[in-house]
Protein backbone atom coordinates (compact mmCIF):
# COMPACT_ATOMS: atom_id res chain seq x y z
CA UNK A 1 0.00 0.00 0.00
CA UNK A 2 1.48 3.22 -0.80
CA UNK A 3 0.90 6.59 0.90
CA UNK A 4 1.20 10.24 -0.41
CA UNK A 5 3.76 12.08 2.11
CA UNK A 6 1.41 14.30 3.35
CA UNK A 7 -0.25 10.64 4.91
CA UNK A 8 2.86 9.91 6.07
CA UNK A 9 3.30 12.84 7.92
CA UNK A 10 0.27 12.93 9.46
CA UNK A 11 0.53 9.06 10.38
CA UNK A 12 3.55 9.71 12.16
CA UNK A 13 2.43 12.81 13.98
CA UNK A 14 -0.97 11.06 15.11
CA UNK A 15 0.81 7.81 16.72
CA UNK A 16 0.09 6.06 13.88
CA UNK A 17 -4.17 6.36 13.55
CA UNK A 18 -4.83 6.09 9.65
CA UNK A 19 -6.68 9.23 8.90
CA UNK A 20 -10.08 8.46 6.82
CA UNK A 21 -8.56 10.89 4.26
CA UNK A 22 -5.28 9.20 3.81
CA UNK A 23 -6.77 5.82 2.59
CA UNK A 24 -5.52 3.86 0.04
CA UNK A 25 -6.89 5.46 -3.62
CA UNK A 26 -9.73 4.33 -5.54
CA UNK A 27 -9.45 4.18 -8.45
CA UNK A 28 -12.68 5.96 -9.16
CA UNK A 29 -13.35 4.95 -13.23
CA UNK A 30 -13.98 1.19 -11.67
CA UNK A 31 -16.42 1.96 -9.44
CA UNK A 32 -20.29 2.16 -10.44
CA UNK A 33 -21.19 5.22 -9.51
CA UNK A 34 -18.68 7.03 -11.49
CA UNK A 35 -19.89 5.67 -14.30
CA UNK A 36 -22.01 7.81 -16.70
CA UNK A 37 -25.65 7.73 -15.72
CA UNK A 38 -26.53 8.18 -20.08
CA UNK A 39 -25.30 4.39 -20.27
CA UNK A 40 -27.80 3.61 -17.65
CA UNK A 41 -30.88 4.94 -19.22
CA UNK A 42 -33.59 2.94 -21.13
CA UNK A 43 -33.52 3.40 -24.76
CA UNK A 44 -36.84 4.54 -26.27
CA UNK A 45 -37.32 1.92 -29.38
CA UNK A 46 -40.96 3.67 -30.02
CA UNK A 47 -39.72 6.94 -30.68
CA UNK A 48 -40.43 8.64 -33.77
CA UNK A 49 -37.44 9.58 -36.24
CA UNK A 50 -37.69 11.87 -38.70
CA UNK A 51 -38.26 10.98 -41.98
CA UNK A 52 -35.28 12.10 -44.56
CA UNK A 53 -36.58 14.08 -47.57
CA UNK A 54 -36.23 12.52 -51.00
CA UNK A 55 -35.36 9.14 -48.90
CA UNK A 56 -36.95 6.19 -51.37
CA UNK A 57 -39.30 5.43 -48.66
CA UNK A 58 -40.67 9.22 -48.00
CA UNK A 59 -42.46 12.27 -49.60
CA UNK A 60 -40.68 13.94 -52.49
CA UNK A 61 -41.41 15.99 -55.51
CA UNK A 62 -41.63 13.14 -57.90
CA UNK A 63 -43.95 11.11 -56.41
CA UNK A 64 -44.20 8.71 -53.29
CA UNK A 65 -41.08 6.90 -52.79
CA UNK A 66 -40.33 4.98 -55.90
CA UNK A 67 -44.04 5.23 -57.41
CA UNK A 68 -43.51 8.11 -59.85
CA UNK A 69 -45.77 10.88 -60.90
CA UNK A 70 -47.86 9.79 -63.87
CA UNK A 71 -48.24 6.38 -61.86
CA UNK A 72 -50.52 3.62 -61.91
CA UNK A 73 -52.01 2.02 -58.93
CA UNK A 74 -50.22 -0.57 -58.61
CA UNK A 75 -46.74 1.33 -58.61
CA UNK A 76 -48.51 3.41 -55.44
CA UNK A 77 -50.22 0.45 -53.85
CA UNK A 78 -45.80 -1.35 -53.91
CA UNK A 79 -44.77 1.84 -52.61
CA UNK A 80 -47.14 2.31 -50.02
CA UNK A 81 -46.74 -1.73 -48.77
CA UNK A 82 -50.08 -1.61 -47.02
CA UNK A 83 -53.52 -2.14 -48.17
CA UNK A 84 -54.95 1.03 -49.96
CA UNK A 85 -59.03 1.46 -50.28
CA UNK A 86 -59.99 2.91 -53.17
CA UNK A 87 -63.11 6.06 -53.58
CA UNK A 88 -65.27 5.96 -56.53
CA UNK A 89 -65.08 8.77 -59.00
CA UNK A 90 -67.71 11.31 -58.78
CA UNK A 91 -70.67 10.93 -61.56
CA UNK A 92 -69.05 12.12 -64.93
CA UNK A 93 -65.29 12.77 -63.33
CA UNK A 94 -62.45 10.38 -63.17
CA UNK A 95 -60.49 11.65 -60.06
CA UNK A 96 -60.28 9.16 -57.03
CA UNK A 97 -58.17 8.30 -54.16
CA UNK A 98 -56.68 5.66 -52.63
CA UNK A 99 -55.98 5.79 -48.61
CA UNK A 100 -55.77 3.06 -45.83
CA UNK A 101 -59.11 4.50 -44.17
CA UNK A 102 -61.60 1.93 -45.58
CA UNK A 103 -64.90 4.35 -44.67
CA UNK A 104 -65.88 6.75 -47.89
CA UNK A 105 -66.06 10.01 -45.59
CA UNK A 106 -63.11 9.15 -43.13
CA UNK A 107 -60.69 11.83 -42.75
CA UNK A 108 -57.83 10.25 -44.62
CA UNK A 109 -54.53 10.37 -42.95
CA UNK A 110 -52.49 10.21 -46.62
CA UNK A 111 -54.32 9.83 -49.71
CA UNK A 112 -53.29 9.18 -53.26
CA UNK A 113 -54.79 10.91 -56.00
CA UNK A 114 -55.47 9.36 -59.16
CA UNK A 115 -57.06 11.47 -62.51
CA UNK A 116 -57.22 9.61 -66.20
CA UNK A 117 -56.15 6.81 -64.91
CA UNK A 118 -52.49 8.49 -63.64
CA UNK A 119 -51.06 9.44 -60.06
CA UNK A 120 -50.74 12.99 -59.67
CA UNK A 121 -51.08 14.07 -56.22
CA UNK A 122 -50.83 13.12 -52.46
CA UNK A 123 -52.88 14.71 -49.54
CA UNK A 124 -50.71 14.32 -45.95
CA UNK A 125 -52.67 15.20 -42.48
CA UNK A 126 -50.38 12.62 -40.37
CA UNK A 127 -47.72 14.15 -38.15
CA UNK A 128 -45.48 10.80 -38.66
CA UNK A 129 -44.79 11.80 -41.98
CA UNK A 130 -42.16 14.48 -43.38
CA UNK A 131 -42.76 16.76 -45.98
CA UNK A 132 -39.64 17.69 -48.01
CA UNK A 133 -37.35 19.92 -45.88
CA UNK A 134 -38.50 17.77 -42.86
CA UNK A 135 -41.35 19.84 -42.33
CA UNK A 136 -44.23 17.75 -40.46
CA UNK A 137 -47.70 18.63 -39.18
CA UNK A 138 -47.21 21.42 -36.30
CA UNK A 139 -44.71 23.17 -37.74
CA UNK A 140 -44.78 26.96 -37.64
CA UNK A 141 -44.90 29.24 -40.79
CA UNK A 142 -41.20 30.52 -39.76
CA UNK A 143 -39.61 26.82 -40.13
CA UNK A 144 -41.52 25.75 -43.72
CA UNK A 145 -39.93 29.84 -44.34
CA UNK A 146 -36.60 28.70 -43.54
CA UNK A 147 -36.92 25.33 -44.48
CA UNK A 148 -37.72 27.36 -47.85
CA UNK A 149 -35.72 30.73 -48.42
CA UNK A 150 -35.84 30.77 -52.09
CA UNK A 151 -38.88 28.92 -53.15
CA UNK A 152 -41.90 29.81 -51.36
CA UNK A 153 -44.28 31.07 -54.53
CA UNK A 154 -47.30 32.60 -52.96
CA UNK A 155 -48.94 33.11 -49.58
CA UNK A 156 -52.63 33.00 -50.35
CA UNK A 157 -56.43 32.70 -47.60
CA UNK A 158 -57.11 29.72 -46.87
CA UNK A 159 -60.91 29.21 -48.29
CA UNK A 160 -62.25 28.00 -45.27
CA UNK A 161 -60.56 29.06 -41.91
CA UNK A 162 -60.76 32.58 -40.98
CA UNK A 163 -56.95 33.69 -40.67
CA UNK A 164 -56.17 30.52 -42.19
CA UNK A 165 -53.74 30.74 -45.29
CA UNK A 166 -51.71 28.39 -47.46
CA UNK A 167 -47.84 28.74 -48.56
CA UNK A 168 -46.81 27.09 -52.00
CA UNK A 169 -43.39 26.13 -52.44
CA UNK A 170 -42.06 25.98 -55.88
CA UNK A 171 -41.13 22.72 -57.80
CA UNK A 172 -36.97 21.81 -57.45
CA UNK A 173 -35.01 21.19 -60.22
CA UNK A 174 -36.01 18.36 -63.03
CA UNK A 175 -39.64 18.46 -61.25
CA UNK A 176 -43.07 20.10 -61.99
CA UNK A 177 -45.20 19.03 -58.95
CA UNK A 178 -45.89 21.87 -56.32
CA UNK A 179 -45.60 21.77 -52.42
CA UNK A 180 -48.74 23.65 -50.45
CA UNK A 181 -48.63 23.77 -46.80
CA UNK A 182 -52.08 24.57 -45.20
CA UNK A 183 -52.46 26.64 -42.20
CA UNK A 184 -54.67 27.65 -38.95
CA UNK A 185 -55.19 30.78 -36.97
CA UNK A 186 -52.25 29.68 -35.24
CA UNK A 187 -49.58 29.47 -37.83
CA UNK A 188 -49.13 25.70 -37.61
CA UNK A 189 -48.87 23.72 -40.39
CA UNK A 190 -52.57 21.68 -40.38
CA UNK A 191 -52.19 19.15 -43.46
CA UNK A 192 -49.56 19.54 -46.83
CA UNK A 193 -50.06 18.41 -50.38
CA UNK A 194 -47.56 17.62 -53.26
CA UNK A 195 -48.83 17.24 -57.05
CA UNK A 196 -48.76 18.34 -60.55
CA UNK A 197 -50.81 21.13 -61.92
CA UNK A 198 -53.75 21.66 -61.80
CA UNK A 199 -54.80 19.09 -59.41
CA UNK A 200 -51.85 20.71 -56.81
CA UNK A 201 -54.29 23.55 -56.81
CA UNK A 202 -57.83 21.23 -56.53
CA UNK A 203 -59.07 23.13 -52.90
CA UNK A 204 -61.54 20.57 -52.06
CA UNK A 205 -60.15 17.04 -52.86
CA UNK A 206 -60.80 16.15 -56.42
CA UNK A 207 -62.90 19.29 -57.35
Amino acid sequence: MLLNPVCKILLLSAGFVLLPSCKPGVDEAKTPASRSSATELPVNETAIKPVKPNDATAANFDGFGPAKFGGDEESVRMSWGRPLNAGKPAEGASCYYLSPEAAPDAKRSIGFMFEDGKFVRYDVADASLSAPGNIRVGDSADAVKAAFPDRIGREAPHKYIEKGFTLTVTPEAKSTAFLVFEFGEERKVLNWRIGMMPQIFYVEGCS
